[in-house]
C-alpha cells in the first residue's frame, strides 16, 4: 500500500515538464531559476538566523512562535527550489504536496500568532521598562547596601568573644555564634535537641524568668550560674534583650553571655587570701599597726600590737599617736611616719627606746613602709615593731662571752680557721699573719684554694668532703701552702664540722700547725736514706766493673802471653817449612834422576819402593808441606789477632786503624761464625767505609765490639735454635762511615728477632740481663757504653723492634779534645 503511494506519487509520464511553458527559452528559464534559487537561499538563512538568535537569547518569550516563523520560511524555500526541479522534471506531485504542508505550517503559525498577539500586546513598553529597569538598580543598590551590613553585624557577632545565641519569640533556637558553641558545646540543633535554652540553666526558675522579661520587651541582666553540654559548671554575666522591627514587633530574643567562672574564682581566692593574711597578721608574734596615710590615723593593728601599747584595738582603731602617748613622743613618730610617705621608701630604726602604758619600758627595731595605690600614691603606712629588749640582753652576753673566747684564740700559737661548705674564710685567727706572712683582710672572704700546693688540693677538698659526708672531725691533714714570699711551708690540720639545730653541716672549723721543719727533716734523712742507697749501687756497680775490668786485663795480659809464647816456635817452624820444602824439592829432583840413569835399581831397593808406595809419597810431600805453611800461616794470623786484641803496648790514647780492631775481634769468634749441626753458618757483611786513623783506646774499643758482636751472635744462635726467626740466613753487618770531619759511626746490625722496647730501654743499665743464670753478667753493654760516652765522648744507642732485627750504632770523634 505504502509502495503503491510512493509510486502515485512520483508519477510523472502524462506530464510534460515547466520548462514547455516557457518554451524553453534559455532567457527566461534562466530568469526563474536564478530567481527561485536567490529566494531559496534567503528563505534557508531566515531559519538559521531565527535559531541563533532564540539559542542566545533564552530569555525572549513565545520563543516557540520564531521556530513556526523558521519553519513556514524553510517550507517556502523548499516550494522555490521545487519550482526549478520541475523545469525539467515534471514531478508536480511532489510539487503540490510541498505546497500543502507550507500551507499547513502557515495556517499553524496564523492560529498561533492570534493566540500570542494579547499577550504580546500586555508586554512593557521601552520607556517603561526603562523606569522598571531604574527602579530594580535602585532596589539592587539598597539589598547590596543592606547586605554588606548585614555581613559586617554577621562577622562582628562570629568573632565575638562572647557567646550570643538568638531563639525566636518561642523561645526556640535559632542562632548560636561561634564563641557560644565553645563555651557551651552546644549547635542549634543539639541545644534545641536537649530541651532549648533551658538547658543551659542550672536552675530552670531563673531561666523561665529571664524568658518572661524579654518576651515582655524588657532587657535582663546579671550574673546567672549555666553548665555546659557535659555538665561543667559556669559563672555567666548575661544580657538578654527582645530583638524588635521597625513596628516595634518583637521578632526574635537574644541572649549576650560573659564566661566570669575565672573571675569569680580570682575573687573567692582574693577574699580568701585576704582573710588567710588577716589571720596571719594577727598570729604573727611581732606588732604590726598600719595607718591611714592621709590622716596618720590607726586602721589594723594585731594582737601583739595590743600588748605592745597595752590596750585593745578598739582603742587602737580610728586614733592617731597623739592620742595614745605622749606629744614628744608621738611628734617622733609622726615625723618619721611623713619621711617614710614622702621618700615613699623603707624607713628603719635599729633602736628605739618605748614607754607603753601599764608596761616595762622596752627596746624596740622598727621599719616603716609606704603601701602604694594602682597610681603609685602611698595609700597606707604600715609599721613593724619588733621587741628586741631579750635580744640586746642576749648580744650583750654573747659579746662578753666572744672577747673571752677571742682573747684565747688570738693568743694560741697555732692559726685557728672557720669556713663555709664551699671553702670560704669566715674567720682567721691573728695568727694566720704571723704563720703565712698574710693580711687577714686578703683572705677573709676568699677561698683556701690559692694558699694551697695545686699538687695537694685534690686531698684538701676529699678530706673536707668526708668531714661534710660523715659529719665527724678529722685530723693530721698534711699539705703545703704558699707564704707571702712565694715560697713553701708544710701544715697539719685538724678540722671538725659546724653543726646547725638541724643536724645538718653548715661548714667548718679547725687548727692548723706548721710542720715545715719537722718535714724538712724529715726529706733530709730521706735524702741522705736516697743518697746512701745511690751510693751502694755505685759502689757495687764501680766493683762489679772493676772486677770486669780486673778479668778483661788477665785475659789481656794471658792473651798476650799466650800469643808471644806461640809466636816465636810458630815463627821458627813457619821460617823452616820454606827451606824444607825447598830441600824436598831438590831431594825429589835427584830421586828422579837416579830413577832416569838407573831404571833397574837391585831388587832391595824395589822392595824398599813397594813398601813405602814411593810414587804416593812423591806426590803427597809437597801438599804436605804446602798444608803445614797454611797452618802455621793461619797461627800468625790467629796471634797477631790476638795480640791487636789485647793491645798491652796501647793503653794510652793514640791512632788507630778501626778496621785493624774488628776484624782481630771477628778473627778471635770466627769459630763461633761457623756452620754448627744446629744452624747454619752466620755470615758477616762487609760495608767499610774510607776511615782515617781515630785517636782512641784501642784496647777498650776492641772490648766493646767483643760485646755487641758476642751479644749479636747469642741472638741469632738462640734464635735459631728455638725457631724464633723464619728465614735461614743469619748476617750480621758491619758499616763504617765518616760522618764529618770530626766524626766516625760504626753500624753494626742483626738480622735476629729483634729487641722487645721494655728491654731496649734498660740495655745499658748496669746488672741488667735477659740471659739465663750463669750465661751474662748485665755488665757488657753497661761497660760499653761508659767506654763510648765517657771515656771517647762519643754516643751508643740501640734501634730495634720486635721481628726487625737489631742495630747498635757507635759515634766517636776522630780526635779527642785535649784532656
Amino acid at each position: 500500500m505504502m509502495l503503491a503511494f510512493f509510486n502515485y506519487l512520483f508519477y510523472s509520464k502524462d506530464f510534460i515538464p515547466h520548462g514547455h511553458c516557457y518554451l524553453w527559452k534559455t532567457g527566461l528559464v534562466w530568469l526563474h531559476i536564478i530567481s527561485d534559487a536567490t529566494i531559496a537561499l534567503a528563505y534557508y538563512s531566515i531559519p538559521v538566523l531565527l535559531i541563533y538568535f532564540i539559542s542566545k537569547r533564552k530569555d525572549v518569550p513565545f520563543n516557540g512562535v520564531f521556530l513556526l516563523f523558521g519553519a513556514f520560511i524553510l517550507a517556502c524555500g523548499t516550494g522555490h527550489l521545487m519550482e526549478i526541479w520541475t523545469l525539467w522534471h515534471p514531478d508536480y506531485w511532489i510539487a503540490g504536496g510541498l505546497k500543502a504542508l507550507t500551507a499547513i505550517i502557515s495556517i499553524y503559525t496564523a492560529f498561533a500568532l492570534i493566540y500570542l498577539i494579547p499577550q504580546a500586546l500586555t508586554l512593557p513598553s521601552p520607556a517603561q521598562l526603562e523606569a522598571i529597569n531604574k527602579t530594580l538598580a535602585s532596589e539592587i543598590v539598597e539589598r547590596k547596601n543592606t547586605e554588606q551590613a548585614l555581613l559586617r553585624i554577621s562577622k562582628a557577632v562570629e568573632s565575638a568573644s562572647d557567646a550570643i545565641g538568638i531563639a525566636d519569640v518561642a523561645g526556640e533556637p535559632i542562632y548560636h555564634n561561634p564563641a557560644f558553641i565553645d563555651l557551651f558545646g552546644y549547635t542549634v540543633d543539639e541545644l534545641n535537641a536537649a530541651g532549648g535554652p533551658v538547658a543551659v540553666y542550672q536552675n530552670p526558675a531563673q531561666a523561665q524568668s529571664v524568658f518572661n522579661t524579654i518576651s515582655n520587651g524588657q532587657s535582663w541582666a546579671g550574673e546567672v550560674t549555666m553548665q555546659n553540654s557535659i555538665g561543667h559548671t559556669m559563672q555567666i554575666d548575661l544580657r538578654a534583650d527582645a530583638i524588635k522591627d521597625l513596628s516595634g514587633n518583637i521578632i526574635a530574643l537574644v541572649g549576650i553571655h560573659t564566661d566570669i567562672t575565672e573571675r569569680k574564682q580570682a575573687e573567692a581566692k582574693l577574699q580568701t587570701a585576704q582573710q588567710f593574711m588577716h589571720s596571719v597578721i594577727q598570729a604573727m608574734p611581732v606588732p604590726v599597726f598600719v595607718k591611714d596615710a592621709t590622716d596618720l590615723r590607726f586602721v589594723l593593728c594585731n594582737r601583739a600590737a595590743e600588748e605592745l601599747v597595752g590596750v585593745s584595738a578598739d582603742e587602737i582603731l580610728g586614733k592617731s599617736d597623739y592620742d595614745l602617748f605622749p606629744k614628744e613622743e608621738a611628734d617622733f613618730f609622726t615625723k618619721q611616719d611623713k619621711e617614710a610617705l614622702t621618700s615613699k621608701k623603707v624607713i628603719q630604726i635599729s633602736e628605739e627606746i618605748f614607754h607603753p602604758k601599764n608596761a616595762k619600758t622596752c627596746v624596740l627595731h622598727i621599719k616603716k613602709t609606704p603601701i602604694f595605690d594602682s597610681q603609685g600614691e602611698p595609700k597606707y603606712l604600715l609599721a613593724i615593731r619588733e621587741n628586741i629588749t631579750e635580744q640586746k640582753q642576749i648580744q650583750a652576753a654573747l659579746a662578753a662571752s666572744e672577747t673571752k673566747f677571742r682573747s684565747l684564740v688570738e693568743n694560741a700559737n697555732d692559726a685557728i680557721y672557720s669556713m663555709t661548705l664551699d671553702g670560704i674564710f669566715s674567720y682567721l685567727s691573728p695568727n694566720f699573719t704571723d704563720m703565712f706572712g698574710y693580711g687577714i683582710s686578703e683572705f677573709l672572704g676568699q677561698s683556701f684554694v690559692p694558699i694551697i700546693h695545686p699538687e695537694d688540693v685534690p686531698a684538701c677538698i676529699a678530706f673536707l668532703n668526708n668531714i661534710a659526708q660523715t659529719g665527724k672531725k678529722q685530723a693530721g691533714l698534711e699539705v703545703r701552702v704558699k707564704r707571702k714570699d712565694e715560697t713553701y711551708g708544710w701544715i697539719t690540720s685538724n678540722t671538725s664540722p659546724v653543726i646547725d639545730t638541724n643536724g645538718q653541716v653548715v661548714g667548718f672549723q679547725g687548727i692548723t700547725r706548721d710542720i715545715t721543719e719537722r718535714k724538712q727533716a724529715e726529706a733530709q734523712l730521706k735524702q741522705q736514706a736516697i743518697e746512701l742507697e745511690q751510693t751502694l749501687k755505685e759502689l757495687q756497680t764501680t766493683q762489679s766493673q772493676l772486677i770486669q775490668s780486673e778479668k778483661m786485663s788477665s785475659l789481656g795480659q794471658l792473651v798476650a802471653g799466650v800469643a808471644h809464647e806461640i809466636n816465636n816456635p810458630v815463627n821458627f817452624i813457619y821460617g823452616n817449612l820454606a827451606h824444607a820444602n825447598s830441600y824436598t824439592h831438590e831431594l825429589l829432583n835427584l830421586l828422579d834422576i837416579y830413577r832416569i840413569n838407573y831404571p833397574n835399581p837391585i831388587l832391595e831397593i824395589q822392595q824398599q819402593i813397594e813398601a813405602i808406595d814411593l810414587e804416593f809419597l812423591i806426590e803427597d810431600l809437597p801438599k804436605l808441606l804446602s798444608s803445614m805453611e797454611v797452618g802455621a800461616e793461619r797461627i800468625r794470623q790467629i796471634v797477631a789477632s790476638l795480640r791487636t786484641f789485647s793491645r798491652l803496648d796501647e793503653a794510652e790514647l793514640k791512632p788507630t786503624d778501626i778496621h785493624e780492631g774488628i776484624e782481630s775481634t771477628l778473627m778471635i769468634l770466627e769459630h763461633r761464625l761457623k756452620t754448627k749441626v744446629n744452624y747454619p753458618q752466620i755470615e758477616v757483611i762487609r760495608d767499610y767505609g774510607n776511615l782515617p786513623l781515630v785517636e782512641c783506646y784501642a784496647r777498650q774499643l776492641n772490648q766493646v765490639f767483643m760485646n755487641i758482636f758476642s751479644n749479636a751472635l747469642d741472638a741469632l744462635e738462640d734464635s735459631l735454635i728455638q725457631r724464633k726467626i723464619t728465614h735461614n740466613k743469619p748476617q750480621i753487618r758491619i758499616c763504617t762511615q765518616q760522618l764529618n770531619a770530626k766524626e766516625i759511626v760504626i753500624r753494626i746490625v742483626d738480622n735476629g728477632p729483634g729487641i722487645p722496647e721494655e728491654v731496649r730501654q734498660r740495655l745499658f743499665d748496669p746488672f741488667f740481663t735477659t740471659k739465663a743464670v750463669g750465661k751474662g753478667t748485665g755488665l757488657g753493654l753497661s761497660i760499653s757504653y761508659q767506654i763510648i760516652t765517657e771515656r771517647h765522648g762519643g754516643l751508643l744507642q740501640c734501634i730495634s723492634s720486635p721481628n726487625e732485627g737489631a742495630e747498635f750504632l757507635i759515634q766517636i770523634p776522630i780526635a779527642q779534645p785535649d784532656k
